[in-house]
């Protein structure tokens, strides 16, 4: 009976604990109660009622939330007692924090002009009851939209095709195109291999005879390869099929005199991962000739 009892007031005291663990954890961090669902769905509110700043914003940074004021035209904010309707902490009431770190030329007047409405990019604002977290348009919902339309960035001009190189080399490792966004910002690597792959390498970067000189770059990481050749098999499948060895893999590298094993031993004692680099594929066949016993 007394094992029973035990078993029900710790059962108990779990829920107990993690009843308060999810009400704390759904609890806002500005500590600002507000309902887009009660304002916009129940009450047939426009989103401009409270953002109006919106409609004329041309930088992301532009700070479009509504002041107390705003809120002060449809409900009594000079009474304290009208705080907790707003406040989780009344003593200490904070404002929502703004949206600082999304897209800086991001313009909300040229998206308005252009046709769209709020809920083409915030549809699932309408049944948000909570603050927090933000809900913000993800780049794949941009990208899904301006390809549909087919509407390309300002500085993507007619001929911007030929010219976008100077762009893309602006910077070697970002691809800046301004202050704010980058070329990464749109585009994935897959997307430049598409048209930069084979016969139609950019000759800038690689030059006719790359092919016998790209391991001056690579060895001096003076460019990072990587950028394109993410996989490290590009780079074995093609010295395999050559019979390129590594500058080190010379006469002496290696050999099966017991206790011996030649330079490789050594170098393999020091780094193991950097032959793992190219024989981690191939370690079966390539290392247990010899370390199979």
């Amino acid at each position: 009976m007394k094992e029973s009892l035990k078993l029900v007031l710790s059962v108990t005291l779990v829920l107990v604990v993690l009843s308060f663990v999810s009400v704390f954890a759904g609890k806002e961090k500005s500590g600002i109660i507000f309902s887009h669902k009660l304002h916009v769905v129940q009450n047939e509110m426009e989103c401009t009622t409270c953002h109006s700043a919106a409609e004329k914003s041309v930088k992301g940074t532009d700070n479009l939330m509504p002041s107390m004021e705003v809120c002060g035209s449809c409900h009594d904010i000079e009474s304290e007692s009208s705080c907790g309707m707003c406040h989780t902490d009344v003593n200490n009431p904070q404002y929502a924090p703004r949206v600082e770190n999304y897209f800086p030329n991001f313009s909300h007047e040229m998206h308005l002009s252009a046709g769209l409405n709020c809920e083409s990019c915030h549809a699932v604002m309408e049944n948000k009851e909570m603050v927090e977290p933000y809900v913000l348009p993800t780049i794949e919902a941009c990208q899904q939209c301006h390809t549909q339309k087919k509407v390309m960035p300002q500085s993507h001009g007619p001929n911007y095709l030929h010219t976008h190189g100077d762009d893309a080399r602006s910077s070697s490792v970002a691809m800046v195109v301004n202050a704010s966004q980058t070329c990464k910002t749109c585009h994935a690597v897959q997307f430049c291999q598409t048209c930069h792959e084979g016969d139609n390498l950019d000759r800038i970067s690689h030059p006719l005879n790359y092919t016998y000189t790209h391991s001056l770059d690579a060895m001096g990481k003076e460019k990072d390869c990587m950028v394109c050749h993410t996989e490290r098999s590009f780079c074995i499948e093609c010295h395999q099929q050559n019979f390129v060895l590594p500058y080190n893999h010379t006469a002496g590298w290696a050999n099966r005199i017991p206790g011996d094993g030649g330079r490789h031993r050594i170098e393999a004692e020091r780094d193991l991962e950097s032959c793992m680099s190219c024989h981690e594929q191939d370690a079966q066949q390539v290392c247990q000739k010899c370390h199979s016993k």
